[in-house]
């Protein structure tokens, strides 16, 4: 479950939570401390940010009310300059190492009042930014990560004619260098993040665009390279660079990812026309990753219903993902926070916080978090009734609950909180931890894709295709994709195809709860 508060909400318990106690949590030296207004004291406020850090990364109920913490941060950032300060603050003070680090500044953000053009204009001269400040040898890692953490928030906030005016020259300039030379891979990967969210905005990516093509180089043809690396920070950046070639920043002459790939021997990926809408994934099918504060899901290409079945992830990122198991009755709720693992069709397992997930309730395991480089094992045996997981081979106890509900239609899936990244293996190569205890297929072995259907192209592309293509008088008003072939019961509503409807709790006509979905006889006639 993806960490969602509403603004507003407070606990009437008044309860105190321990500010986080890493040491590299304490606040910067003097000489790498971004300084903003002092509305409230500075040490008063680095303390509800450490606080909020703490807090998001125990936190496991989207209904809960807001945290005091929150609340008082969101009271300092309802002025101007409160609101500087808090930004400021997060900057100087949020460690590097923490895997909740960048989530925290997208979520405290997102909850903060919308910020003035005017204020992010005076927060940006307050960074001073520049090339200059790039290029600078000793600055601080964790202060210029955090940075361009905020500036690509910022960026989605305002997308539009403010985001226009963030991007000064200075801002460009600070977020360019940092990949035309050689940093600190985290700095790179979130001044890419930030670019791409300013791009969300059409004169902006034409801006980048231009910037891009007047270097010597492109930069971001030599970061794509990284795609693959087994480290995995460059790896990331890897990814995001490629992935903004194929969406973005397009580079004439490049063949697009999808064109270049191999998809010789696998049979079973990433299902890109079932998936929330931010979700990135690669080319080949096999890699996923979010920068969007939405929680996103996928599911995959191939479904079980008897047998026992077995898949691999690789973790790249260390924080909050839910990777298990879900049914075509799971429902992706990526705004209100809610995934793999958040209703009755589906159950996954987090190895950051340590938690197994069905039902929207978790329940603790016992193992260590997951760390870049670890193999999640995926396991799930219809014939016994379980569901195992497994961390680097070490076995987890099995569960059954989700079997009460349902016991067929089974797709791997998972869910991503903000800047997470994982690779699957379906089967299409050995597996590094196979279970011993028990014979098992891999989707690999029995999926069948045909050659279109493992083209993973572009969304802008895929979007061109569905503005040109024609639509069936028969087909689905929902996906425009299958034959509608049922009709809702007791609203007599039709129009809707089998996938679709399976998916439904509401008609999305007159939002009357369905109780009974049959075959349209006008179909069968």
């Amino acid at each position: 479950m993806g960490t969602c508060w509403c603004k507003g909400k407070v606990r009437d318990d008044g309860e105190q939570y321990a500010p986080a106690t890493s040491a590299a949590s304490q606040a910067s030296p003097a000489d790498n401390r971004i300084r903003g207004p002092k509305c409230v004291d500075t040490h008063v406020v680095d303390q509800l940010v450490l606080e909020m850090l703490g807090l998001i990364a125990s936190f496991i109920d989207n209904d809960e009310e807001s945290p005091v913490s929150l609340v008082k941060l969101h009271f300092i950032a309802d002025k101007e300059d409160g609101w500087i300060q808090v930004v400021s603050s997060m900057v100087n003070v949020i460690p590097l190492e923490d895997p909740f680090g960048p989530s925290a500044i997208t979520i405290m953000l997102d909850d903060c009042p919308l910020p003035s053009k005017e204020s992010v204009i005076r927060l940006t001269e307050l960074f001073a930014l520049s090339a200059a400040r790039a290029c600078t040898g000793d600055a601080c890692v964790r202060v210029e990560r955090n940075i361009c953490v905020v500036l690509g928030c910022l960026a989605e906030k305002l997308a539009g004619p403010n985001s226009v005016a963030v991007l000064t020259e200075q801002t460009l300039d600070y977020l360019v260098t940092f990949l035309v030379t050689k940093n600190e891979p985290c700095i790179v990967l979130f001044a890419l993040i930030a670019l791409e969210k300013f791009a969300q905005t059409t004169e902006n990516k034409l801006t980048i665009k231009d910037r891009l093509e007047k270097l010597k180089e492109n930069p971001l043809l030599v970061l794509e390279k990284h795609a693959n690396s087994e480290h995995y920070v460059w790896r990331q950046v890897g990814f995001c660079a490629q992935w903004a070639l194929d969406n973005l920043f397009i580079v004439e002459g490049r063949k697009l990812s999808y064109e270049q790939v191999d998809m010789t021997g696998i049979n079973v990926i990433l299902n890109c026309r079932d998936v929330s809408e931010y979700l990135k994934i690669s080319c080949d099918g096999l890699e996923a990753r979010a920068d969007s504060y939405s929680f996103e899901s996928v599911r995959c290409t191939f479904q079980v219903d008897e047998g026992c079945w077995y898949y691999e992830c690789t973790i790249i990122t260390p924080g909050v993902m839910q990777i298990g198991w879900a049914t075509k009755n799971s429902h992706f709720l990526n705004y209100e926070g809610y995934g793999i693992g958040d209703d009755l069709y589906s159950l996954s397992y987090d190895g950051c916080r340590k938690l197994i997930w069905h039902a929207a309730r978790p329940e603790a395991a016992r193992a260590r978090a997951w760390a870049p480089g670890d193999t999640l094992g995926c396991l799930i045996d219809l014939d016994r009734g379980e569901l195992l997981f497994s961390l680097n081979g070490d076995m987890l106890p099995p569960h059954n609950t989700i079997f009460h509900t349902t016991r067929k239609g089974f797709f791997a899936a998972a869910s991503f909180m903000a800047f997470q990244q994982c690779q699957f293996n379906f089967g299409h190569k050995p597996f590094k931890y196979p279970p011993t205890d028990r014979a098992f297929s891999s989707f690999n072995d029995h999926g069948s894709l045909s050659d279109e259907e493992k083209r993973v192209i572009p969304r802008r592309l895929y979007l061109q295709q569905l503005r040109c293509s024609s639509v069936r008088d028969d087909s689905c008003t929902l996906c425009f994709d299958d034959t509608a072939c049922c009709v809702l019961e007791p609203c007599q509503h039709r129009g809707f195809c089998s996938v679709c409807t399976s998916q439904l709790k509401e008609c999305p006509m007159c939002r009357a709860p369905i109780v009974n979905v049959r075959r349209d006889e006008v179909e069968d006639t």
